[in-house]
Formats: C-alpha cells, structure tokens, sequence
C-alpha cells in the first residue's frame, strides 16, 4: 500500500466536495488493501456516529437504522475508516 496515497485520501476528505471522486480514489487505491485497516485499531467516537446518523437520515428523509458499524481509528495519521450498512445499502 502506498502511505503518500493515504495522505492524498485524507486531503480530499477535507477538500472535496465530490464524494465520488472520493469513492473512486479510495476504491482505486484501497478497498481491496487489508493493509488500510491493520494500520489501526477498533474505536468508538460518539461525533462520527452522530454525524453519520443524521447523513443518511437526510439522504433518506426519514430515521433509518445503521447496522454493521466498524470504525478503525489509525492514530497514525489521524484518520477514522469505516464501514457500516443502511437500508440493504454498504457506505464507508
């Protein structure tokens, strides 16, 4: 796995607004690396969890239940990576 493509991950998740461009980066470069994820450890964080929460309430335009939740925080390089389902649908 290239880290410097790790950083440019990171970039656009703070600068872009596309989020398919995001999408495509990280499955370009990262959904198929087991490596992104044994960078870091299991972690809880009540802000993301709330954040997604509302997202995909609006997406859908009603209250929705999350399932499948797996936050990885990789202190490293100060990043949460995650995954969850919603709606028989996967996000990241």
């Amino acid at each position: 796995m290239n880290i410097d493509r790790l950083q440019s991950l990171k970039q656009k998740l703070t600068n872009d607004a596309d989020l398919s461009d995001i999408w495509l980066f990280y499955m370009d470069h990262f959904a198929d690396q087991p490596e992104l994820t044994d960078l870091g450890e299991p972690a809880d964080n009540e802000y993301l969890d709330a954040v997604l929460q509302k997202t995909c309430q609006q997406m859908f335009s009603r209250a929705i239940n999350i399932s499948d939740f797996l936050l990885i925080y990789i202190a490293q390089y100060h990043l949460f990576h995650g995954a969850f389902q919603v709606e028989g649908r996967i996000g990241v």
